[in-house]
């Protein structure tokens, strides 16, 4: 994988972040973007640091101009987009179905789903240029399973899974693997916040590491690792799945 390009959308926290680390420790230079600025730019000055060849690029994945400044800015970066992983999301609020906002429902699947599409959309021109190579969009155990009182984030992430089958079909003779994961519960800032507005966060975690068979919450490296290996040449024979990273949570 050393010295091919990635493209990670979401890429300045959580999961999004230990896929660009995960990526620069392989070797590939990265172009990730996220809405907060100062938050990415933060990001981009601690890989460098490091010795990462990363650029941070501000971006609404909603917005297709957004999204393919993203892509052209690889482009003259680095010259080439072999990778694209597609992370960026948001959980929204929780109502029950019939209650559930409209604005609210709009952006949550237009962040999710819509995102994803537009960020497929501008890579994949580029990746069949380079002769092939991989793309894997982040869904969750949420696009797998029903979840109660985040409608539209469930509902996004099951079509991230079928965009995902049906861009493996289409592009399969252009040499472009298209994959998904489906992360469980990931320690992540967002899940901490999560907890602390729980009454009792200390039980909140209990009992969401309960609903794992590994008994535990996953850290957002191990979910990169599995993205990232989606996009090696050890993966080289898979496109069109969804892979569960959940600790046994959807085996249940």
């Amino acid at each position: 994988m050393k010295d091919k390009v990635a493209m990670v959308t979401g890429g300045s926290t959580g999961i999004g972040k230990a896929i660009v680390r995960e990526f620069v420790a392989n070797g590939v230079r990265v172009v990730f973007c996220g809405r907060r600025n100062d938050e990415g730019k933060k990001v981009e000055a601690e890989i460098r640091s490091i010795g990462g060849d990363v650029i941070f690029v501000t971006c609404d994945v909603t917005s297709g101009d957004q999204v393919k400044k993203v892509v052209e800015t690889a482009l003259e970066k680095f010259g080439r987009l072999d990778f694209g992983i597609n992370n960026a999301g948001i959980m929204g609020e929780n109502h029950p179905l019939h209650e559930y906002p409209e604005d609210i429902w709009d952006n949550v699947v237009n962040v999710n789903l819509k995102g994803a599409w537009l960020s497929m959309k501008y890579q994949i021109p580029e990746i069949i240029k380079t002769g092939g190579g991989a793309i894997v969009n982040v869904s969750s155990i949420s696009g797998i399973n029903g979840v109660v009182g985040i409608n539209p984030y469930s509902a996004a992430k099951h079509g991230i899974i079928g965009l995902t089958k049906s861009g493996a079909l289409e592009y399969a003779k252009k040499n472009i693997r298209i994959n998904a994961i489906c992360p469980g519960a990931v320690k992540t800032e967002i899940l901490e916040e999560l907890f602390h507005l729980a009454k009792d966060p200390i039980e909140a975690e209990k009992q969401l590491v309960k609903l794992h068979p590994l008994h535990r919450i996953a850290s957002p490296e191990e979910i990169a690792k599995a993205a990232v290996w989606l996009c090696s040449d050890d993966a080289s024979f898979i496109t069109g799945v969804a892979i569960p990273v959940d600790g046994g949570y959807s085996a249940k």
